[in-house]
């Protein structure tokens, strides 16, 4: 199946809740509660991509991935930065996890960022489950738009090992070659002690959209080098108790070039900026899971600790800055039931220290604090129907206390049939950037400065979603639609006596749509996959003028024909339309995306892959010169692996 239906198939979560039964033909998920549910009977519409769709996908990376999914679109800008958009919210409304923790520490920049995109090894990742819609219930802040979990496998009883490699290359333009190699290796040291690690290294060429003899041109895909290592020491301390002990590197390097050029017709002055930056981040953690004779409890302790390196022209002298974050995190949750009631409690704690010197004036640093604590409880009214009530209170040293109620229902109709929806209230506190008044950075194009607001509240949404879920043998068919309301948005407005920008809350924004996702077994050599997501989304700024938010296509869609003639051997070919979108007060033609993608099992430890990206060679600046972001050039990858 392609990734655009991958949410039905079959996966086994040996990581999930207790509650999970081992062999289940139906997909497992834990991200949507604190509890193992199948997609259909989640209270959330949830998507869900596995280490088989990775492996036999044409995408080089977890965003490019994650776009092919229904309701997700990924606003790249003008150099290839990733940003992940879920139901036509901004990627800053979206909350990254990796095994159900928070990933966070790209947070230090305030713009421009995409590192969390890029720190995990593809060969780690057993699956990938995205919910569209918000869960602050359950995680608090961030997460309006929805949650992308990102779960790695779990060290294994036997030694299983792989080795990985792909080559990239791109046919049009000039440069953007890439390479990736990966290794992991998983099993049991002893009876009670089990190790899984993986590294991966990849290096990609900046690539040009127009040829080497354009002195003046940016990169449209820029320069980067990324080494990243995950590792999870396990150790069962009893038939029911276990702990594990996670270990991980990223190092995500950004040389130095050009991202942006101008030219001034009436003066002829060159304008050029250049950047270069750094990230290397390491994450240590420490879980405890335990079954008692009442239920089950999960706790755990989380560190980040990361340090940007950040090098822009624009900066007045010093233009080399480090940044450094610290994050701690703690929850701690009980799962247990209660006659009809199943219910998951717990507290949740962060801390957050950011050390600037130069951008926070005063002291060199800002501090955070959050708790909160949160319940949520699945109540069976009847055998088919069920009510899901979920609240967590925050608080937080900077912006006071905060509430999030979650109502959700679900109602079993047949055996094939779920219809569910729910109502729900999420917010996003603002960063520590936007609320020192100490913190000062350049703005305006390197013209004004931005500063802080301690005055500022969290950004505020209310959100509903409706929708029904068929589950057959051979075709399976979800249909949801969903509308956002977001208040107090936190923008930065521009004060023209005082030259200077400062973040307010004035801006609010609304989204709506409908989301369709499906596949069907054709024969036994043959299946079709598809989703469609047609998004409305229009922004309120402090003038109170409301316009369409800008690059939210209207129609979206993606399309695959899988063949499968014998065991050893598939192929795909599948289309990603993109509609219409404004940018700039321009409408943006539509256009389509052609992929090709063959996959064969050489033996039963070498599998072998190839295929083409942009089959067509669809070049957007043809299109017209005003689109933001861009699609590569037609590009050819082969890729193997060796399992042993």
């Amino acid at each position: 199946m392609a990734i655009a239906s991958i949410g039905f198939q079959p996966v086994y979560a040996a990581d999930a809740a207790s509650s999970a039964v081992s062999g289940d033909v139906e997909q497992v998920v834990v991200t949507a509660t604190l509890r193992a549910h199948t997609i259909a009977s989640a209270p959330a519409f949830m998507s869900v991509v596995t280490a088989e769709d990775i492996a036999k996908s044409p995408v080089n990376s977890l965003a490019d991935l994650l776009r092919e999914t229904v309701g997700v679109s990924n606003l790249a800008d003008g150099t290839g930065r990733d940003e992940i958009i879920i139901r036509g919210l901004a990627g800053k409304y979206t909350l990254m996890l990796v095994n159900g923790k928070r990933l966070s520490s790209g947070g230090a920049l305030w713009r421009g960022s995409d590192f969390d995109f890029n720190s995990i090894p593809l060969s780690s990742i057993k699956r990938v489950e995205i919910v569209r819609g918000p869960m602050a219930a359950l995680y608090g802040s961030d997460a309006i738009g929805g949650v992308v979990n990102i779960i790695t496998k779990a060290p294994t009883k036997d030694w299983k090992s792989s080795v990985s490699g792909e080559y990239r290359s791109i046919a049009s333009g000039d440069e953007g070659s890439e390479y990736r190699l990966g290794a992991s290796t998983s099993g049991a040291i002893n009876d009670r002690l089990s190790l899984s690690i993986s590294g991966e290294t990849s290096d990609r060429d900046a690539w040009y959209a127009t040829s080497a003899a354009d002195t003046t041109r940016p990169p449209r895909l820029e320069e980067k080098n990324t080494r990243n290592l995950v590792s999870t020491l396990s150790y069962q301390l009893s038939d029911k108790q276990s702990i594990d002990l996670d270990l991980g590197y990223n190092n995500d390097k950004r040389p130095r070039g050009l991202y942006y050029y101008a030219l001034n017709p009436r003066t002829q002055k060159e304008s050029r900026d250049y950047r270069d930056q750094e990230m290397t981040r390491y994450t240590f953690g420490l879980t405890h899971r335990a079954e008692w004779d009442w239920g089950s409890t999960t706790a755990y302790v989380s560190r980040e600790q990361a340090t940007i390196d950040d090098y822009n022209s624009r900066y007045p002298t010093p233009q080399t800055r480090t940044l450094k974050e610290e994050n701690t995190y703690a929850k701690m949750y009980a799962n247990f039931a209660l006659g009809s009631n199943a219910i998951s409690a717990g507290v949740d704690l962060r801390k957050q220290v950011i050390k600037d010197p130069l951008t926070y004036l005063v002291s060199g640093q800002h501090k955070t604090n959050n708790q909160a604590l949160f319940v949520e409880d699945e109540i069976a009214l009847s055998k088919d129907l069920s009510l899901t009530l979920a609240g967590r209170a925050d608080h937080a040293d900077s912006f006071g206390n905060h509430y999030s109620p979650k109502a959700y229902l679900t109602y079993q109709a047949s055996s094939a049939v779920t219809v569910k929806g729910g109502v729900s209230k999420a917010f996003k506190a603002p960063e520590a950037y936007q609320l020192s008044k100490e913190y000062s950075v350049i703005s305006c194009g390197g013209s004004c400065y931005l500063g802080g607001n301690p005055d500022l509240q969290p950004e505020k949404s209310l959100n509903y979603e409706f929708g029904v879920e068929l589950h057959q043998q051979h075709w399976n068919l979800t249909a949801a639609v969903f509308k956002n309301d977001v208040d107090s948005m936190i923008i930065a407005t521009y004060d023209g006596v005082a030259n200077s920008r400062q973040w307010v809350n004035v801006a609010k924004a609304k989204t709506s749509g409908l989301e369709v996702q499906g596949d069907v077994d054709l024969n036994k050599a043959f299946s079709l996959s598809a989703n469609y997501t047609r998004l409305k989304a229009d922004y309120t700024d402090e003038t109170g003028k409301e316009v369409k938010l800008e690059n939210r296509p209207k129609n979206m869609a993606h399309v695959s024909l899988n063949w499968k003639p014998m065991d050893r051997l598939q192929t795909s070919l599948s289309a990603h339309y993109t509609g219409e979108q404004i940018y700039q007060g321009k409408t943006l033609p539509a256009y389509t995306r052609v992929d090709l993608a063959l996959s064969g099992k050489v033996n039963d430890k070498l599998t072998v892959r190839t295929g083409v990206k942009n089959l067509t060679d669809v070049d957007l600046e043809k299109k017209s010169k005003d689109f933001l972001s861009f699609e590569l050039g037609r590009n050819y990858y082969v890729s193997a692996s060796y399992n042993f």
